[in-house]
């Protein structure tokens, strides 16, 4: 799906969204882009069907909450359709939107007896598509690489970015759009609190999976790589400060292993979503003691991947990464190397939840 269009259809005179897999700060902004166009067409309610939706951070929390409570100024609602289970029921539970945002578990029923303020308050076209007027280029992200250029999130205009996550072109622009786009401050803490919850407890079931049912094992192996590189781009993308402090503070050698073990899990994650399975990266061993657990299979080296339909900086990027796993990961055991990402994200963002609930009291 491109990045700057979101499918829909109309039921009953309302539009019903479909959410993409993955919401995050690389599409927050085309979901609220397509939300605020519905609002100002006339749209008071909307159904959001997010059945699709395998992640949501902090970032989209944020869309979601300032749309329905536009929708409710105006008499209407968002409707929230939610998958009966898995990571997007949970944190709506964990942060208590659940309670807040109406929810359903099939569109039909989000549809049932729609506020009359609900439907259109003013005749307005209804394109195929509705195309999201803010937000990143479409060719920002592709399968989690980065492209050469973005535009900045709050003056548009268009910079190289010199870190992987980077959505500013420059400090200031990005403590404005802190500034202005300051959320509920105890929603956005608490997401963040539950996804490092969910990182932990990731990391913790690794121990207790059963080493020859390896289809388990695998999917808990990637299910723990995808928290940590989203906890890691949470932090880096709207906690940079914090994030920084923390790592000025290590000595060299240890910050440089941090970055690589990061930048090699980040390999990881986009091996992942090139659909490759992960036991051409990960040598699972036989019964011996050291094979006991998961923890205790390492990481295999792997060739370079073909890099040349990516754009030059999209090439150095994955190209760094490649290097990374190759020094940091490979050869090395799966419980010390995703260990080593949590004892580093843990504190940051119990820091970072911290600062986010102290900001919000003193603006208020």
């Amino acid at each position: 799906m491109s990045v700057s269009k979101y499918p829909f259809q109309m039921a009953g005179g309302v539009p019903v969204v479909t959410a993409p897999a993955e919401i995050d700060a690389t599409t927050a902004g085309q979901l609220r882009a397509i939300l605020l166009e519905w609002h100002t067409r006339g749209h008071a309610t909307v159904v959001v069907d997010m059945t699709g939706t395998q992640f949501c951070d902090s970032a989209g929390l944020r869309e979601l909450v300032r749309a329905h409570k536009r929708a409710r100024a105006e008499g209407g609602e968002l409707r929230l359709v939610l998958p009966a289970d898995g990571a997007v029921p949970r944190v709506f539970t964990f942060t208590g939107l659940d309670r807040l945002i109406p929810h359903f578990s099939a569109p039909e029923q989000a549809m049932a007896q729609v506020p009359a303020a609900g439907r259109p308050r003013r005749p307005g076209p209804y394109p195929g598509r509705v195309t999201a007027s803010a937000g990143p280029p479409a060719q920002v992200q592709q399968h989690g690489v980065v492209t050469d250029s973005r535009s900045c999130e709050r003056c548009g205009a268009v910079f190289v970015p010199q870190r992987e996550h980077a959505r500013f072109c420059s400090g200031d622009c990005r403590a404005a759009w802190n500034r202005e786009h300051m959320g509920d401050s105890a929603v956005e803490a608490s997401a963040l609190a539950w996804s490092l919850t969910a990182m932990s407890e990731a990391i913790a079931r690794l121990p207790g999976m059963k080493i020859w049912d390896r289809s388990r094992a695998f999917a808990a192996i990637g299910e723990a790589v995808w928290w940590i590189t989203m906890v890691d781009a949470t932090l880096v993308r709207h906690h940079l400060g914090v994030y920084d402090a923390v790592m000025a503070a290590q000595v060299p050698a240890e910050r440089r292993l941090v970055e690589e073990t990061l930048a090699g899990l980040r390999f990881v994650r986009n091996w992942i979503g090139r659909d490759a399975g992960l036991g051409e990266v990960i040598e699972a061993g036989g019964m011996g003691a050291g094979n006991r657990r998961i923890t205790g299979w390492t990481w295999k080296g792997v060739p370079e991947s073909a890099l040349a339909s990516l754009p030059p900086r999209g090439q150095a990027w994955e190209m760094a990464r490649y290097r990374a796993y190759q020094a940091h990961l490979a050869g090395h055991t799966i419980g010390q190397t995703l260990g080593r990402a949590v004892t580093f994200l843990t504190p940051i963002g119990a820091n970072a939840a911290s600062t986010t609930v102290t900001q919000g009291k003193a603006s208020g």
